[in-house]
């Protein structure tokens, strides 16, 4: 006869599970949401705004979210293989006797530095801003055209 394996059953013990109050995770919810909405911290935490970076055959583009900027506001300079762009935007709102109830925009200066890729053409970087985007042209330098030259041989 062939002995058969004893098993041992073992209780199993219910799983505790905790039930999270239902208006804590909505106040948790709710609360993500409105982060989510509210706009980043920028031009008050010395930030630019949101930035697209891309590449063509000609060279490259540099997109800068600067809503209520003008040209004047900002600052470009090329130094070094560094593009630097700083502004400031300033508060439309004149001071007033007016009470103030809301306020979620976000001014003041800011600055970004950029190190330029290899063979870009420092003197040829142009901008332009429109509709609140600030659009950056990193042309590239001319590949250098190879000469070729006779060399005279002077006799002996």
């Amino acid at each position: 006869m062939i002995a058969r394996p004893t098993f041992v059953a073992t209780p199993v013990r219910a799983a505790t599970a905790r039930v999270a109050d239902p208006f804590a995770v909505l106040q948790r919810q709710v609360g993500r949401l409105i982060d989510d909405y509210r706009a980043p911290e920028t031009f008050g935490s010395g930030r630019i705004g949101a930035t697209d970076i891309t590449e063509d055959a000609a060279g490259y583009h540099i997109y800068i979210e600067v809503p209520g900027c003008s040209d004047k506001d900002i600052t470009l300079n090329a130094s070094n293989g560094v593009l630097s762009i700083s502004g400031e935007k300033k508060s439309p709102v004149a001071e007033t006797d007016q009470k103030q109830h809301v306020s979620t925009r976000s001014f003041g200066a800011f600055a970004e530095h950029f190190s330029l890729p290899e063979g870009v053409d420092e003197d040829r970087i142009t901008a332009r801003i429109k509709d609140g985007v600030l659009h950056v042209t990193l042309p590239r330098r001319e590949p250098a055209k190879p000469t070729e030259r006779r060399i005279e041989i002077q006799p002996g």
